[in-house]
């Protein structure tokens, strides 16, 4: 019961309704000063802030400006400690806010999509197109073969030529395959 008792706003509001009942002709620009000074500094720490925003900006130098012209026109006495004092604390904290850096994800960039081929076309007209790649694809894969085939013919001539046995290499090369691929051998097939 004392921690509510400590914690309880209901004195504090009393006090600020007593002082602000009070004649003071400087009391609602105050106020209106006060709370618009709050939410432009809250407004500078939400994510929609992410540079000062140049309104926001000239609402904080016209509310400095009104109370520098309110405290000359008074002619209050300025205790430069406590000025000094306050500055360096606004500052400090303000600093630390500053060192925080958002970085702003780009935009997602927009796909074009590019098609070769005409829109709506049926599907007898895929099926087609489908069998002419395909046998596109079976004559490279013949010629493919056949580049392979020669390359292999000029490495067994070349060997030939330097006295190497290349029949023999050729059948330890089809045993070490047919090993390789013959389930339950326990040797891992090598990628070729």
């Amino acid at each position: 019961m004392r921690m509510i008792q400590r914690l309880n706003p209901g004195p504090g509001l009393v006090d600020f309704w007593t002082e602000f009942k009070r004649p003071n002709p400087y009391r609602w620009p105050i106020l209106g000063g006060s709370a618009l000074l709050t939410g432009s500094l809250l407004f500078l720490l939400t994510d929609h802030a992410v540079s000062l925003n140049w309104i926001v900006g000239g609402v904080l130098a016209l509310i400095a400006g009104v109370a520098l012209a309110a405290v000359i026109a008074e002619r209050v006495r300025i205790r430069f400690g406590v000025l000094l004092s306050a500055a360096v604390l606004t500052t400090v904290l303000l600093y630390q806010f500053t060192k925080e850096r958002v970085i702003v994800p780009p935009r997602p960039p927009q796909v074009t999509f590019i098609s070769t081929f005409a829109e709506g076309r049926s599907d007898a007209e895929i099926a087609a197109s489908n069998l002419a790649n395909q046998k596109v694809q079976e004559r490279l894969r013949a010629e493919q073969a056949r580049r392979e085939e020669e390359a292999k013919n000029a490495y067994r001539a070349l060997g030939r030529a330097t006295g190497i046995d290349v029949d023999a290499m050729e059948r330890q090369i089809a045993r070490d395959r047919a090993r390789e691929a013959k389930p339950g051998s326990g040797v891992a097939a090598q990628p070729r």
